[in-house]
């Protein structure tokens, strides 16, 4: 008897352990509690950090330009989205922001910068010029 209860144990275990090892492998509905990451930044939590480092993107804009004197970022603008390379996995993360330049209201101009995922904070030493410097509405290039 003590032989027999061994074996049962032993096939017990065995068959838990190779369980729980496929379980692991294969997806279930489950999944998304076992595995969801809540660590993706807010957008205000985004705005925030784009607001202290607001002078060196002003900086950096204004350096593409001599004759824009100064920006007014559209903080309501920043958006995060995934760039479209033609694959199901999509090209990456970016994150754009829009802005208006030397106190002009129909002026605007969109600004982006790459994210290493969705929930990575943007580098502030590598963004983009999405938009060029436009007036009347976005309808002429400012020159």
């Amino acid at each position: 008897m003590k032989r027999r209860n061994k074996i049962i144990i032993g096939v017990s275990v065995s068959i838990i352990f190779m369980g729980g090892i496929i379980m692991t492998q294969m997806k279930t509905p489950f999944d998304i509690f076992l595995t969801k990451d809540y660590t993706k930044p807010t957008k205000e939590e985004q705005i925030n950090y784009l607001k202290k480092h607001e002078q060196e993107m002003t900086k950096g804009v204004e350096g593409w330009n001599p004759k824009i004197k100064s920006i007014q970022w559209q903080w309501d603008t920043v958006d995060v989205g995934q760039i479209g390379n033609g694959t199901p996995q999509g090209g990456g993360w970016m994150l754009t922001i829009e802005g208006r330049f030397n106190e002009m209201k129909d002026s605007s101009f969109t600004i982006g910068f790459e994210l290493k995922n969705e929930k990575s904070f943007p580098d502030m030493n590598n963004f983009y010029q999405m938009q060029d410097f436009r007036i009347e509405g976005g309808t002429k290039l400012y020159e």
